[in-house]
């Protein structure tokens, strides 16, 4: 094989371009397929040995890549519309087992009274074990009206219990407002999809309508157990707070491909301070924004350690309308720190005094965590941290130390930062 070819990268639309020890690899593999399927004791279905073989390569790079059927994957794009008939959990995968990050509230699961870190064992009988989440979160989606049976454990609890539930159509309002006082908001950005910006300027419009803009104290802008979602929806959302700044960067295996998101907008609260919230389960789209706002000083970031789910997935819709979701680049925040495995530390770390925020029921070793994962870039890898949130507010430790910081109650050198203009 000759150095030339060695070199030469493959390209999906173009196999002449392959080389020598790619058509070798390819051969050894249709000579192993043809051979199960002339001598395995039963006739194999061809079409599953494929899917098993596709999903075997993705599971072979890293935790983010996977190929998704077509079901899944309409499911998908339901999803970051906002609106899907499934029970209202969002699923993790915790040291293998299937786990609940999040409640979405009015859901069926909410007043069935599930709970953030309960371990899902079966799905209508059938056990999880060995499912991707992609996987499970389609057997849980489903037409509104049907039900599906959980089996949950739940630490502090001998026994297993089952819960049955249906399913309805879940329309999420991402952005949520709420006043405490008459001088201070409160913005929690559930997740990012495609009206997430839309529902952020309602809320600030209400917010400006409800407080005169000289009593305002400043916004709390919650981002903990964000999980993500759309980039674009990232940007945008962040130059609502930022105004015009580089938001982040993406850089990938070709120099060439690298590109820089700025964003273009104008700053929705009118330059009031911000103190942004994250923890372990800020992940994402969400650890952008967080990122962003943070090197920017447009925002004090409080809490503890975000996930540190840096990596870009490119999507691609394969002519049975399944898809492959893989990973492509790592994203970089404006001062061109990785977030990916490292998360985003708070510029003020402060933790849950709720004992329940110290079981390992709550918390999660993140991305550096995951069996697999991608690499970061420049610093020592770790991130992840505790990711419950007090159901009362009263109880709530790192949401009162942004209430005390707005209203002047205590001090804090990393509050108000030094504001960069762009």
């Amino acid at each position: 094989m000759s150095a030339t070819a060695a070199a030469q990268p493959p390209d999906a639309d173009n196999p002449d371009t392959d080389s020598s020890q790619q058509l070798y690899e390819l051969g050894r593999f249709a000579a192993v397929y043809q051979r199960v399927l002339a001598n395995y004791v039963d006739e194999p279905d061809p079409q599953k040995l494929i899917k098993g073989a596709i999903e075997g390569m993705m599971n072979s790079l890293d935790p983010h890549s996977r190929y998704v059927d077509a079901a899944t994957f309409r499911g998908m794009q339901q999803e970051l519309t906002g609106k899907f008939a499934g029970i209202g959990v969002e699923l993790m995968l915790d040291h293998g087992e299937l786990a609940i990050k999040r409640i979405l509230p009015d859901s069926p699961a909410a007043k069935a009274d599930l709970q953030p870190g309960d371990i899902v064992l079966s799905l209508d009988g059938t056990p999880v074990q060995g499912l991707s989440l992609d996987a499970a979160l389609g057997k849980m989606q489903g037409a509104a009206g049907t039900s599906v049976t959980l089996s949950i454990r739940r630490h502090g609890r001998a026994d297993p219990f089952d819960v049955d539930l249906t399913r309805v159509v879940l329309a999420t309002e991402t952005v949520q407002l709420q006043e405490l006082g008459r001088n201070v908001g409160y913005i929690r950005i559930v997740e990012f999809d495609d009206g997430t910006f839309d529902s952020l300027h309602r809320a600030t419009d209400k917010l400006q309508a409800d407080i005169a803009f000289n009593d305002l104290k400043g916004l709390i802008v919650d981002l903990r157990n964000n999980p993500g979602g759309l980039l674009d929806q990232a940007i945008v959302v962040s130059a609502g707070f930022i105004g015009k700044g580089v938001v982040v960067s993406v850089r990938g295996r070709d120099p060439g491909l690298s590109k820089v998101f700025v964003a273009n907008g104008v700053d929705l609260v009118g330059g009031k301070p911000v103190i942004v919230l994250i923890n372990g389960g800020t992940a994402s789209a969400a650890e952008i924004m967080a990122g962003a706002l943070q090197d920017l000083k447009r925002a004090t970031i409080l809490g503890t350690r975000s996930f540190g789910k840096g990596s870009v997935q490119t999507v691609s819709r394969l002519p049975d309308e399944s898809a492959l979701i893989l990973t492509t680049a790592r994203y970089y925040t404006p001062l061109g720190r990785s977030i990916q495995a490292q998360g985003i530390q708070p510029d003020i770390l402060v933790l849950q005094h709720d004992a329940a925020a110290f079981s390992d029921v709550h918390r999660t070793s993140g991305e550096a965590g995951l069996a697999g994962h991608l690499k970061g870039a420049g610093a020592e890898e770790g991130s992840g941290s505790s990711f419950y949130v007090p159901p009362d507010a009263k109880d709530d430790t790192q949401l009162n130390a942004a209430l005390d910081l707005l209203r002047g109650v205590r001090q804090n050198p990393a509050f108000p930062p030094r504001r960069v203009v762009p």
